[in-house]
């Protein structure tokens, strides 16, 4: 709506322009510009000018910074457990594992947290227990951090632990 009249304005302007030129050929000067050198950078203008709005429009708009709670996924049946091991798999080879605890604890903090002030990790505790964790699991101990802090589902921690892919420590 504010941008048809914006575009109103400018072709009123541009009607104004014109007409007072058609005036002004009548008259004979003693300069004469070619078009290009006049119409190029008036072209360039109005692209970069319109770009900025879009831009300013859609930073403006309330519904370009959604919260966390509105992206999240709305429901624990919406994630294809098929195609989320597939991907694991493909990701982090057919060795891929989860550590269920770890996976459970930090989905439930998520879980809980959705709608207030975000669930903060508390950093000090996973590389405590990472360090602690067998050399070839590390990278599989911070998967199920991520996993569950990302996902926020425990019901998606314990499929993948029926599907067979838990850490054996």
């Amino acid at each position: 709506m504010i941008l048809s009249r914006w575009y109103l304005r400018v072709f009123i302007v541009c009607l104004i322009v014109l007409y007072a030129a058609r005036d002004a050929e009548a008259q004979t000067s003693s300069i004469q510009l070619p078009v290009e050198l006049v119409g190029f950078p008036v072209i360039v203008l109005a692209v970069r000018l319109s770009n900025f709005v879009k831009k300013l429009a859609y930073s403006l708009n309330p519904n370009t910074y959604v919260s966390r709670a509105r992206r999240s996924i709305a429901s624990d049946d919406m994630i294809d457990m098929v195609e989320a091991e597939k991907r694991l798999v493909a990701e982090l080879g057919e060795s891929v594992c989860v550590y269920t605890r770890v996976c459970l604890h930090h989905a439930e903090k998520a879980r809980k947290s959705i709608g207030r002030t975000r669930y903060n990790v508390d950093w000090d505790e996973v590389f405590s227990h990472y360090k602690t964790t067998a050399d070839k699991n590390k990278e599989f101990y911070l998967l199920s951090v991520f996993l569950g802090d990302f996902i926020a589902s425990p019901k998606f921690c314990n499929q993948l632990a029926k599907r067979g892919r838990v850490c054996k420590d």
